[in-house]
């Protein structure tokens, strides 16, 4: 498999549409992170945040925003027969709607083949291979999951409310607040999200803030302070500890180490096919 380009996070205005009656001319994996409106096979429907799409080469792609924003990861590729087999074999279909029952996983993938690609890493081709096939068994895996506490009366407020801080970590979370909103008490609260997602609200908070900082550090000439205020941390040097406990560096260090230049986005903005 070949990793033609990649993106994560990308956001757009509530007039956005795709529209390519004979596909982008390879293969395409989104990851739809908002609710979006997508036509497949002729009928149009509104799709959910947390699910995917794996669209063949030449399959008609029409997809696009239903309400004030549209966010998605993307990774356009290309591959021979033996290896779409290898996607068929783990049972994930082409040009289907796939429910991600645990997205974290893949977003994690999906951003180390974008630092990978952008990198002067001498094996990154076969790194970000590896990413993608982890990505491919990790879709697979949830398809097969069973997930029974989906039926718990206040999953979907919880499901809302994690995709919410994972799209706008920036803003101020607190326990109080989201418990206040939600109409919970704290430790109840507390309970029934690590009971749904196996790890506390304040990671959660705290993971989104940081991969949100990691994006700013790579791609923008935002200062540490100016990348601590966007990430909802009032202290910059909290944020900085917090940084460096969770990914093993400072913010400077990993800048200097994954920053993406300028030049390198124009230009892969010029390389076909760049899209969304």
């Amino acid at each position: 498999m070949r990793i033609t380009n990649v993106g994560y996070n990308y956001r757009h205005a509530a007039n956005f549409c795709i529209n390519r009656p004979f596909g982008s001319g390879d293969y395409i994996l989104l990851i739809i992170k908002t609710e979006a409106f997508f036509c497949l096979g002729g009928q149009r429907s509104v799709v959910p945040p947390n699910n995917a799409i794996i669209f063949k080469k030449g399959t008609p792609q029409l997809y696009g925003a239903v309400n004030s924003e549209y966010v998605n990861d993307w990774i356009h590729f290309d591959m021979d027969e033996s290896e779409e087999r290898f996607i068929t074999d783990l049972g994930i279909p082409f040009d289907t709607i796939i429910t991600l029952y645990d997205i974290n996983a893949l977003l994690s993938l999906i951003k180390n083949i974008f630092f990978e690609r952008y990198s002067q890493n001498l094996h990154k081709e076969a790194a970000m291979k590896r990413y993608f096939e982890l990505i491919l068994l990790k879709i697979s895996e949830n398809m097969n999951q069973q997930h029974t506490e989906h039926e718990h009366p206040y999953y979907e407020s919880f499901y809302n409310l994690r995709n919410e801080i994972r799209l706008v970590p920036q803003n101020r979370w607190t326990v109080d607040e989201i418990s206040k909103k939600l109409n919970l008490s704290r430790s109840y609260l507390q309970h029934l999200y690590k009971l749904f997602f196996n790890t506390s609200i304040i990671s959660d908070i705290q993971r989104y803030r940081i991969e949100h900082a990691k994006y700013l550090l790579s791609a923008t000439d935002l200062t540490i302070i100016g990348i601590s205020q966007s990430c909802g941390y009032d202290n910059d040097v909290h944020f900085m500890r917090t940084f460096k406990k969770i990914t093993g560096m400072t913010p400077t260090e990993f800048r200097n180490n994954f920053r993406v230049s300028s030049d390198e986005i124009k230009q892969s903005k010029n390389e076909p096919p760049f899209s969304i």
